[in-house]
């Protein structure tokens, strides 16, 4: 718990100007309290010899009448002469001592003829010389005394003997009320004091204005514009005036704030550009330092984990991708961090399964680099990961779905090739009739069988070019009993190669809000698969039903079956495990979920193996 000490020196050492008025007034007080002590010491010194000197003169007239009554053996006139100057003002008492220290004479009877040890008064009988001190009575009164020893002159033979064996006749001994004196002298010194703090602080308040306004003004200035600068205000600037010192050290903090707004600011385009750079790549990019704390990251990533770019930045990389609040176990989870760092490789290349910050699944290939980064001035190992989203990269694949297309050629042609053959035939023959007949009617007819073929090619082509379009974000109604009847009708040669019967139980008006080239991919998809699944011929059955709000569309073959260990891994992007023992890629059933999902609807798989497999879709009907 800080003091009350502690908070005053800590307000005390918060401004300058505060440490400033405290000094200055400190060192004013102490050099004014000295000079004070000092000329109060020699006012009272001189005071004191003063009233020394006064009380001498007094002293020696009064020694003089004194000598004259003693000559004149005039006793009575002697202890008159002291009674009178006892009685006078600032006078505490008249004593006259003997050589043997015993009071002859006193204005204060009750002292007559009791002896006097006091040092002063010793000090002048042997000496001989005046004595003058300041002392306390018995009853604590404050005295001036003032001793003046009475020589022994040639007259005063006759009665003191000879000067050389008694030198000194007796003392006179004058108390001064010291009271007075000290009154005096301390409401001199009082005014002498009040004179020179009055000087003082004029002097103090005159150095302060000079200094404020010289230097401690100048100098909050430049700390209210360096606040400002700190603060992000790359426009602050001092503009102190002037050529002294502190006017130079303002410009100086000019030029320095306008190099650091001019260096910030292409610090700042240069983080702009390169953060665009990264924006520009479609695949999820983050730079990851030793501590695991993400640094950067592009808007790729951020959607990818469905987080806001400030959501993101400086949160470690195992919570923001993995959910997690320790770092991933190593034994689990490939970490690029911890393995390049322990490897001492610069390149990595693992799949990771991310968590959505909406608690989705995002199934990723991480490709990780080690790098040195300078980051506050020091160097700093960082990992850089390319982040590719395995769905994402599965669903708009256009090349993809131009390869599924690519094994639909050769029954494609079949079909049209039949009706091109039927409707050449028709025209050889109108044309033979024509030639040899002027009657048109079995022409006519011709030409209706003709007519009737080139709608049959047009409708084959029509559903392989709708097959064909890419993904539309706009959804539209679509009728998937009409759909799964124009896609069947481009597999049928295929199925007729593999030896697949396809059964179509579909009820009317199963019609959903999608894209119609995606549902016609999940057709295609989810046929073909089952074709792979039944290498060595089987039966197709394809059934569609309302369920509640929802359309059920199902695809159920007897082919072999799906182990129960493969079946949460089925829908895994460019995962495959194909029946007839072809190299798939493993992105059909990952397009038909992403799809699916997009669409707010669900697939499931249910197989045994050596029975068959059913794959179920649920989609919400549009007729609600």
């Amino acid at each position: 718990m800080k003091t009350v000490a502690d908070k005053f020196m800590n307000w005390l050492n918060s401004r300058l100007q505060r440490k400033f008025i405290f000094i200055l007034v400190s060192i004013l007080l102490v050099t004014s309290v000295a000079f004070g002590l000092m000329v109060v010491g020699f006012y009272k010194n001189r005071l004191v010899a003063e009233h020394t000197r006064a009380s001498l003169q007094v002293n020696r007239l009064l020694q003089v009448s004194l000598e004259n009554a003693m000559l004149k053996r005039d006793i009575p006139g002697l202890r008159e002469i002291v009674d009178r100057l006892g009685e006078q003002k600032g006078i505490s008492s008249v004593m006259i001592v003997n050589p043997t220290m015993q009071i002859r004479f006193s204005s204060d009877p009750s002292r007559l003829g009791k002896q006097i040890n006091r040092k002063e008064v010793s000090d002048a009988l042997k000496t001989r010389k005046q004595q003058t001190r300041f002392f306390t009575n018995s009853r604590d009164i404050e005295l001036l005394r003032s001793v003046n020893p009475v020589h022994n002159k040639p007259p005063c033979k006759e009665c003191h003997g000879d000067a050389k064996y008694n030198p000194v006749n007796g003392l006179l001994v004058v108390d001064y009320d010291a009271a007075s004196i000290k009154s005096e002298s301390l409401k001199s010194a009082l005014i002498l004091a009040g004179f020179g703090f009055l000087v003082l602080f004029i002097t103090g308040l005159g150095i302060w204005v000079a200094l404020n306004r010289l230097v401690l003004s100048r100098l909050l200035t430049l700390r209210h514009s360096s606040l400002q600068l700190a603060s992000g205000n790359l426009d602050a600037r001092a503009h102190l005036d002037g050529i002294d010192e502190i006017s130079g050290l303002g410009k100086s903090f000019d030029q320095m704030a306008g190099r650091l707004s001019r260096t910030l600011d292409g610090l700042n385009a240069a983080e702009h550009f390169l953060q665009k750079v990264i924006d520009s790549i479609p695949d999820g990019v983050r730079v990851i330092d030793a501590d695991f704390n993400i640094i950067k990251a592009n808007r790729a990533y951020c959607r990818q984990i469905s987080m806001q770019m400030d959501k993101v930045i400086g949160t470690k990389c195992f919570a923001s991708s993995h959910g997690r609040k320790e770092p991933c176990p190593v034994t689990l989870i490939s970490c690029p961090v911890v393995e390049l760092a322990k490897s001492g490789s610069s390149t990595l290349k693992c799949r990771h399964q991310h968590i959505q910050a909406d608690g989705g699944e995002l199934f990723v290939e991480i490709s990780a680099a080690r790098v040195n980064l300078e980051i506050n001035g020091k160097q700093t190992p960082c990992i850089i990961e390319s982040i590719r989203d395995l769905a994402e990269q599965a669903k708009i694949s256009q090349e993809q779905r131009l390869s599924e297309i690519g094994q639909l050629a050769t029954g494609v042609a079949h079909e049209i090739h039949n009706p091109l053959s039927s409707i050449q035939l028709a025209l050889q023959t109108i044309q033979q009739e024509l030639e040899a007949s002027d009657n048109c009617q079995a022409s006519l007819e011709y030409f209706e069988i003709a007519e009737a073929e080139i709608a049959k090619c047009l409708k084959v082509t029509d559903g392989l070019m709708m097959l064909s379009e890419p993904p539309d974000n706009e959804s539209m109604l679509v009728d998937i009993s009409q759909l799964v009847k124009d896609v069947i009708s481009l597999l049928s040669y295929q199925a007729s190669q593999v030896r697949v019967s396809v059964e179509i139980d579909l009820d009317d008006n199963l019609r959903v809000l999608a894209s119609d080239s995606d549902m016609r991919m999940i057709v295609v998809n989810l046929t073909q698969n089952a074709f792979h699944a039944m290498p060595n011929g089987g039966v197709l059955k394809i059934t569609g039903r309302r369920k509640a709000a929802n359309i059920e569309l199902s695809f159920i073959d007897n082919g072999i079956g799906i182990p129960k260990s493969n079946l949460d891994k089925i829908f895994l992007p460019f995962w495959t495990k194909r029946a007839d023992s072809n190299d798939g890629r493993g992105l059909g059933l990952s397009i038909c979920k992403a799809i699916i999902d997009r669409f707010n609807g669900s697939i499931s798989v249910t197989s045994k193996v050596g029975e068959g497999t059913c794959f179920t879709c649920l989609l919400p009907t549009a007729d609600i």
